[in-house]
């Protein structure tokens, strides 16, 4: 399974991540840099979605300086207080 798509060279650097532009500006990341973009913000928003049958994939998505990161796991997060969680019924990312 794999967290975000692209090669090195679309990259940003220190994000690991990629850029997606079909519904607006979007940064597709590994989890551990998305858990250091929400460690960032004092109060952060996710959004949290779930995909598949036998097989749950959780889906994430936050706001930081303008962008918005998405990410994606195997396992369900638990989050700090600080952070409001939002669960949604679907998630269009394309990544």
């Amino acid at each position: 399974m794999t967290y975000y798509s692209g090669d090195a060279v679309t990259q940003p650097a220190g994000i690991g991540g990629s850029l997606f532009t079909h519904r607006g500006t979007g940064v597709c990341v590994k989890l551990e840099n998305f858990l250091n973009i929400l460690s960032k913000s004092k109060e952060p928003l996710v959004i949290v979605t779930s995909e598949g049958y036998f097989t749950k994939i959780y889906k994430y998505v936050t706001a930081y300086k303008g962008f918005v990161f998405f990410t994606e796991s195997l396992d369900k997060l638990e989050f700090g207080s600080n952070i409001e969680v939002i669960y949604g019924q679907s998630l269009g990312t394309h990544f």
